[in-house]
Order: structure tokens, then sequence, then C-alpha cells
């Protein structure tokens, strides 16, 4: 009987990266891990089984060769031997392939299992990946109101120091437009103040001349007369 075991070669399987938190990437990794180990260790006891079972089945054949060289007085044990064998092997069957019906069944219960909670994981992803992108839309919406907001305000403000500051050129313009004109007043006050004095200076002068000039008609001694 071939006992040589074929070697079992396990799948592997590169993982894919996906880009979310880190700790659901975890979970739904070890989720698929635990998932394909099950699978294989499944897919390696039915090889194993298989193995078994031919093995049977060649050791039956050889026997049933070897009973054909035996003595025809040794047929009716050999042929009890054999139908003793065959019950047993029959049972021995039946029990792998009830045993190997119970497994499927429980890996099938399994795998649904998981992918319930797989699709589980999944819509959970779903939406916390919607609450994210929302999060997002919020945010930038929210960013671009404050921009605008605050370019309003900027602008109001300007508009209204440019105001205040015309008002005050514009007042300062006034009062020294007030000054100009109080200091043109003030000297044409003042001009025609000295017009006047000079007019009373000229007069003064003139009469003081023709004062002079009677006395020294007059043949009265003479007074001197002021220079102009």
């Amino acid at each position: 009987m071939d006992e040589s075991t074929p070697v079992v070669k396990k799948t592997t399987r590169t993982r894919k990266t996906v880009s979310t938190q880190p700790d659901e990437v975890t979970q739904e990794v070890q989720s698929q891990t635990t998932v394909m180990q099950n699978f294989d260790e499944l897919v390696a006891k039915l090889i194993k089984s298989k193995q078994e079972f031919d093995s049977l089945q060649k050791e039956i054949a050889q026997m049933k060769i070897d009973s054909l060289q035996q003595k025809a007085q040794e047929e009716l044990e050999r042929k009890r031997e054999r139908e003793t064998y065959d019950y047993s092997t029959t049972l021995d069957r039946k029990r792998a392939e009830d045993e190997f019906e119970d497994k499927k069944l429980a890996w099938e219960k399994d795998l649904a299992q998981r992918k319930d909670e797989l699709e589980a994981q999944r819509r959970e992803l779903d939406e916390l990946r919607k609450l994210v992108s929302d999060f997002d839309n919020q945010k930038e919406k929210a960013v671009i109101e404050a921009k605008t907001q605050i370019g309003k305000q900027l602008t109001d403000q300007f508009d209204q120091e440019r105001k205040l500051k015309e008002q005050e050129v514009k007042a300062d313009k006034e009062i020294l437009g007030l000054k100009i004109a109080n200091l043109e007043g003030e000297n044409s006050r003042l001009v025609k103040e000295m017009e006047a004095v000079k007019r009373l200076f000229d007069e003064a002068n003139r009469q003081v001349k023709e004062i002079a000039v009677k006395v020294i008609e007059s043949g009265q001694p003479k007074v001197q007369v002021p220079s102009d």
C-alpha cells in the first residue's frame, strides 16, 4: 500500500490594502484570513480522506487477486473474510462520507456566517465612508462660507475706514479753508487799517506843512517841520 502523501500546496493570496480605518481593515483582513485557513484545512482533510479511500480500494483489489490464487478449500473462509472486510470498509467509507458531509455542512454554515459578518462590516464601512465624505463636504462648505464672510467683513471695514478718512480729509479741508478765509479777512483788515493810518499821517503832515507855511508868511519865527 502506497502511504506517500502528496504535498498540499496552499494557495498564497495577496492581501489587498483598503484605505480605511486601521482597526476595520485589520478585522476585515483577519476575517478573510480565518475563512481561507478553514477552507485550506478542509481541503487538506478531504484530500487525505480520498487518499485513504484510494488506498483501501487498492488493498481490496489486491486481496481479490490473492484470493483467486488460494486453494479451493480456503474459498469459503476468504469469502467470509472478504465479506467482513467489505462490510467494515463500507462502514468506514459511510462513516467518512457522513463525517465529510457534517464537516461540509458546518463549513458552509460557517462560511455563510462569515459572509454575513463581512457584508455587515462592508455596509458599516460604506456608512463610515459616507460620513467622512459628508464631513469633508461640510468642512469645505464651511471654509468657503468663512472666507466669504471674512472677505465681506474686511471689505465693509475698508469701506468704513475709507469713508471715515474721506470725512476727516473733508473736515481738515473745511477747517483749513476757514483758517485761510480768516487769515485773508485779517490781512484785508490790517491792510485797510494801514491805509487808514497812512491817510491820517499824510493828512497830519499836510496840515503841519500848511501851518508852517502860514507862520513863515506871517513873519513869525520858523517852526521846524517834521520830515516825512
